[in-house]
């Protein structure tokens, strides 16, 4: 059963991501205008994050690897790198708690495997230089665990570190453990046994267990195979429908069947329990998935039976043209807002059965979600691939067959441009309800790149969905992601993506039913500080965001800022690692903002660097108010955060570019060239004409320039022609002005090259 999807993420990473990963300003209380009262904050205080890392990479203890992204709204988007082609992820998700775990490492899941090895808070506020850092705990001699760097050890304790490299010997080691012990119905032995217990660096190597303050009992959940006889090495979870706080540590709500039972102790109360039965050989994998939606505990040794046989409805998809699985995922919500839930996620060469109901529980919603992406078979003419999502009728699990027809899909053509040719470029798909998007996660599909491919979507205003992309994704680099989008039945769009010449962009919206995840606005002006966030090697696709200084990977990055109010320097710095909030004087004024932004890369050497200079007026403006799809930011009040609305968008101006006839490489061929430049503003940044723009070109990184013919074409777009020799890269100087006194000066140095 291995390889693939998450399907639930944190929202307790939040806080930790505003801050260093994100999409969003995180500003303090005082920052903001709250309840009519106008309160402002001092230089430094507010953050201003979309210029800092847009990806935390991090690593599971059996290699398996993890980007983890603040998305639009404060919702979390992870894409999931597996270490091994047999792999797959079960999402734990209750209360307060949600967990991303190797399937492999599930049976062993407190009991010698620290819950906080899973955690993605805990992980990120831990990991640093792609080391996990771990404790291990042992009696007797110090166990040899494989793929672990000792640092220290002593008096039955060790300190260690894994990478990615030496993470994966811990994961084969892990999953040839896990084969064998549920061939005999028992983890106990092998890699953790003898007292063994691994912990991720500073959590608890044990966790004491809170002392109920209510009666416990007993419960019996008695379990039988397909052949009924009774189960052994199979895994329930079971959670409390009527409180989760009443029963929801990780130790208490998941148990291994042995010789046909599971037991806990549990309060008085309803409850519910999902019951994994998985086979495994050496050509193909089944899993089976049983619910019980709803059972009573009332007296003192209750009991309950789960059957193998009731998952008869095999989870099937029929697709227009041919495809094998790459992902396919079964959750279930059990709870508001999906406070109590469990997903599963299982991929190629496995073969799924879920138990279908029909009564819907008296206690707490259920809702049920499958979802799926299919990709075009090896030989195939074309590259293909279909993102299906199917809610399931509220309060049931039904029948797991599902058909998509050419009238229910949207068919998206998707260009991948990259200068250096590569196998190891990658993309995840993001999408479903607003309910289910709360928490999402998706696996790194590999894709060659520069290639075309055409992305088939689940159509309908209910679903929303968002890609990723990447030029690296080994090293999970050149991250490249869109806004969210709803598609018709039968619609077709076509998108270029690192479509050359790269440069900052704003972020943007389509609004609509996306609106239910706020974006933040690129230059919002809150009382009297203004907010700064424009991501740099951005391409020219609306809705789409570059990596920003923090994608590159192993690429070395430099950038700076500058803003001048009236024509003296008020702020200035690194703008790596986010820009702050910046304190403006509260009369009317002109600003200037330089963002310049430098990366040296073997793998990247076109549009190497940029720098872009705006002006415009500002005026302090208490009354204005953002649309719904938008948000100035997001205030910490009373340890929540909350989206903050009241700010006025600067008007800063924006350029767009397509090159002619220029390859998927970038190049074009010498003599000859055209560029169609479009200048407007960023989103809610005022409509002024467009009164003009200037262009020169350098074919030697800016040491000499030369003029180019710009032609007006009419509605702020203009054709910039000039000739350019063989072999040369092509450095853009475009400047653009508006009739309100705003202004933008781009300079992208190598933005193209040109053939030999």
């Amino acid at each position: 059963m291995r390889q693939l999807s998450v399907k639930t993420l944190l929202a307790a990473l939040l806080a930790a991501s505003v801050a260093a990963a994100g999409a969003w300003a995180a500003l303090p209380a005082r920052a903001v205008a709250t309840g009519g009262a106008r309160v402002a904050a001092p230089p430094g205080t507010v953050r201003s994050s979309p210029l800092a890392s847009p990806v935390r990479r991090l690593l599971l203890i059996n290699g398996d690897q993890l980007m983890v992204r603040a998305g639009p709204g404060g919702r979390l988007e992870v894409g999931v790198r597996h270490a091994a082609a047999r792999d797959a992820l079960t999402a734990l998700r209750f209360g307060g708690q949600a967990l991303e775990i190797p399937t492999d490492a599930l049976p062993y899941l407190g009991r010698g495997l620290s819950p906080s090895l899973f955690s993605l808070p805990a992980l990120q506020k831990a990991e640093s230089g792609g080391r996990l850092p771990v404790q291990v705990a042992y009696s007797g001699t110090r166990p040899a665990i494989p793929g672990l760097t000792i640092t220290r050890s002593g008096s039955g304790r060790a300190d260690g570190y894994l990478t990615a490299a030496s993470a994966r010997a811990f994961g084969a080691a892990l999953a040839r453990q896990f084969a064998a012990g549920h061939a005999r119905g028992s983890y106990g032995a092998g890699l953790l046994g003898r007292g063994v217990s691994i912990t991720l660096a500073g959590s608890p190597l044990v966790t004491p267990a809170a002392r109920p303050s209510y009666r416990l009992h007993t419960l019996t959940v008695r379990a039988t195979n397909l052949r009924g006889q009774p189960d052994s090495g199979d895994i329930v979870f079971l959670t409390n429908a009527d409180d989760f706080h009443r029963f929801n540590g990780v130790q208490e709500t998941l148990s291994v069947f042995y010789k046909g039972d599971a037991r806990f102790s549990v309060p008085a109360g309803h409850y519910w329990a999902l019951a994994t039965f998985e086979t495994q050989t050496r050509r193909s994998d089944a899993l089976r998935m049983v619910v019980l939606p709803q059972f009573t505990v009332a007296g003192r040794h209750p009991t309950v039976q789960v059957s193998e046989r009731s998952a008869t409805s095999k989870v099937t998809f029929a697709t227009p043209r041919p495809t094998v699985n790459l992902a396919e995922t079964f959750q279930v919500d059990r709870g508001p807002n999906g406070t109590n839930s469990y997903a599963q996620s299982w991929v190629a060469g496995t073969t799924v059965w879920v138990s279908p109901t029909t009564r819907k529980p008296s206690v707490g919603p259920l809702q049920a979600y499958t979802s799926a992406v299919l990709g075009s078979p090896a030989k195939a003419a074309a590259s293909y691939a279909y993102n299906l999502d199917y809610p399931g009728p509220t309060g049931i699990i039904p029948t797991q067959q599902f058909t998509a027809s050419r009238a229910s899909l949207a068919a998206v053509t998707e260009r991948y441009y990259r200068d250096m040719p590569t196998r190891d470029g990658g993309w995840v798909a993001f999408g479903g309800t607003v309910a289910q998007l709360q928490l999402e996660g998706a696996p790194i599909i590999p894709i060659r790149m520069p290639s075309v491919q055409t992305q088939y979507f689940q159509a309908g205003r209910h679903l929303l969905w968002t890609l990723w992309t990447m030029t690296g994704a080994d090293h999970q680099t050149g991250l490249d992601t869109d806004i969210y989008r709803w598609f018709s039945g039968g619609q077709a769009q076509a998108q270029n993506w690192n479509a050359f010449p790269l440069h900052p962009a704003a972020f943007t919206t389509l609004g609509g039913p996306s609106a239910a995840f706020p974006v933040q606005t690129s230059a919002p002006r809150i009382g009297n500080v203004l907010l700064l966030g424009l991501t740099p090697w951005s391409d020219n696709q609306f809705g789409h965001t570059g990596p920003g200084f923090g994608g590159n990977g192993p690429a070395l990055v430099a950038g700076t800022y500058q803003v001048d109010q009236n024509g003296r320097r008020i702020a200035s710095g690194s703008a790596v690692h986010g820009i702050p909030g910046i304190r403006l004087s509260p009369a009317p004024s002109v600003l200037k903002f330089t963002l310049t932004a430098s990366r040296y890369s073997g793998f990247n050497p076109l549009s190497s660097g940029s720098s872009t200079t705006w002006t415009w007026h500002t005026v302090r403006d208490t009354r204005a108010r953002v649309p719904r799809a938008w948000a100035c930011g997001l205030a910490l009040v009373h340890n929540t955060y909350r989206i903050v609305r009241q700010c006025a968008v600067q008007h800063l101006m924006t350029l767009s570019y397509q090159v002619q006839d220029m390859s998927m490489t970038g190049q074009t061929r010498p003599g000859p060239q055209a560029v169609e430049v479009t200048a407007g503003h960023i989103q809610l940044g005022g409509a002024a004409k467009v009164t003009g723009a200037t262009a020169r070109v350098s074919f030697n990184d800016g040491d000499s320039w030369y003029p180019a013919r710009v032609t007006a074409q009419g509605g702020g777009r203009f054709r910039v022609t000039y000739s350019a020799p063989a072999g040369a890269d092509v450095t853009l100087r475009v400047s653009a002005s508006d009739a309100a006194g705003g202004s933008i000066g781009e300079t992208i140095v190598r933005g193209y090259g040109v053939s030999r």
